[in-house]
């Protein structure tokens, strides 16, 4: 089993176990929940159908609570119930493939799957295809029109929303750079929790915009993100887990289902977008200090249409129920996790960085943590998940002023043997 699939296994247990981990869960007591979720089958990530005993999810669940989400990933390989005709990643592609053209016929789904490479047309026939398809509900008459209702949380922190929209371009260093707005609001309340211009629409600032949420506004239960790049990725996945929050994505072409933050941003468009002169900005720190100053005094302030409060007052009558973790604990919940094979010169590579790392590890591959906007050090953890060792970036010339121990050729004798 390689580190993607354990990872991916380590999701779905935590999907059993998350309406129960952020006190969402609505059967009597914890053990009923465990029996309800045991009555129901539930989709593995290799694409089988299973069950589970109610004491098998408990266990997750008391793990979970002990270890994180690091004690839900599988210890040993376990492939049961993969498919033989095809692999984990044609799979993948069925789903995605259906679920971006609902109505495609299975015969111009073979023949995608074939075109790009993730089956063999002399392997796998158009009929093991076919029953995947219809024993997993993907065909077109199984398919079930999409129902869309207008909605509220009930609470603060019962979901967050997140996008990004483009806005406009400032002069930094002589050169005009386009900016991009990365947003996330509260569903009920409509709070902005944090917003943020930055010079790239990518996970990492995603991830950055979240956990300075996360340190300021607590743990929501749910986070209500779409299909793009930023947000899609096994990183978030694994950072929505450890935070103990569900991570759900919007339905591919539903920009309805965004309505929300879609409304946050057309307000703030009108209201600093496009009435502000954005020659003024000399720096993407300049932008973002002045538009915080509109966000706090303006924006949280104004009374909402909807919820007829201001998004602050209305956030705030929540408070006591507002989950929160340490500093120390969000930081470490955001690490990104890879693993490495170490060099013979004792080095790593992290985003074009190198690392030292100890001797002893050359050869091996390891386990690293690491925050990916602050290179300055990384975290080797073991196969129990206890961090073993602190490293930090190569500097050559460092080490080429050490001192190496010499020979001394004078101290050994014609037949090779040292003199002891």
């Amino acid at each position: 089993m390689n580190n993607q699939e354990i990872k991916e296994i380590g999701l779905f247990r935590f999907s059993l176990i998350a309406a129960i981990v952020n006190d969402t869960y609505e059967a009597c007591s914890k053990m009923q929940y465990y029996r309800n979720m045991a009555a129901k089958e539930h989709k593995h990530p290799n694409g089988e159908k299973v069950k589970y005993a109610s004491e098998t999810i408990k266990s997750w669940h008391m793990s979970y609570i002990k270890h994180g989400i690091d004690g839900l990933l599988p210890k040993k390989r376990s492939d049961s119930g993969m498919p033989r005709t095809f692999s984990r990643k044609a799979i993948e592609k069925i789903h995605d493939i259906k679920e971006q053209y609902p109505h495609i016929t299975t015969k111009m789904v073979y023949q995608k799957l074939i075109e790009d490479g993730y089956i063999k047309a002399s392997t796998v026939s158009l009929s093991s295809v076919y029953r995947y398809i219809r024993d997993n509900n993907l065909k077109r008459n199984q398919i079930s029109p999409v129902e869309r209702k207008a909605y509220e949380m009930e609470h603060s922190n019962d979901c967050w929303q997140a996008d990004t929209t483009h806005a406009a371009k400032i002069i930094v260093d002589g050169k005009k750079v386009q900016t991009y707005l990365i947003a996330i609001i509260d569903d009920c309340s409509r709070l902005c929790l944090h917003a943020e211009f930055f010079l790239n629409d990518n996970a990492v600032n995603l991830q950055i915009a979240l956990k300075k949420a996360v340190k300021k506004y607590g743990i929501p239960r749910k986070f209500f993100v779409d299909n793009g790049g930023p947000y899609k990725n096994g990183q978030l996945n694994l950072i929505c887990a450890s935070l103990g929050l569900v991570l759900i994505h919007t339905k591919i072409y539903s920009p309805q289902s965004k309505g929300k933050i879609e409304r946050m941003f057309r307000t703030v468009k009108d209201g600093y977008l496009n009435c502000t002169d954005w020659n003024e900005f000399t720096s993407l720190a300049d932008l973002n200090n002045k538009f915080n100053i509109y966000l706090n005094e303006e924006y949280q302030n104004k009374r909402h249409s909807s919820t007829k409060e201001t998004p602050r007052s209305r956030y705030l009558k929540d408070s006591a129920l507002i989950k929160r973790k340490t500093e120390e604990d969000i930081e470490a919940c955001f690490l990104h996790r890879i693993q490495r094979t170490v060099r013979n010169d004792a080095t790593i590579s992290l985003n074009t960085f190198f690392f030292e790392v100890p001797q002893k590890y050359i050869k091996q591959r390891i386990n690293i943590r690491y925050t990916p906007d602050a290179l300055t050090e990384a975290y080797i953890y073991n196969d129990q998940n206890e961090l073993t060792d602190v490293v930090y970036p190569l500097k050559k010339v460092d080490n080429s002023k050490i001192k190496r121990k010499s020979i001394d050729y004078s101290q050994i004798p014609a037949g090779g043997k040292k003199n002891v």
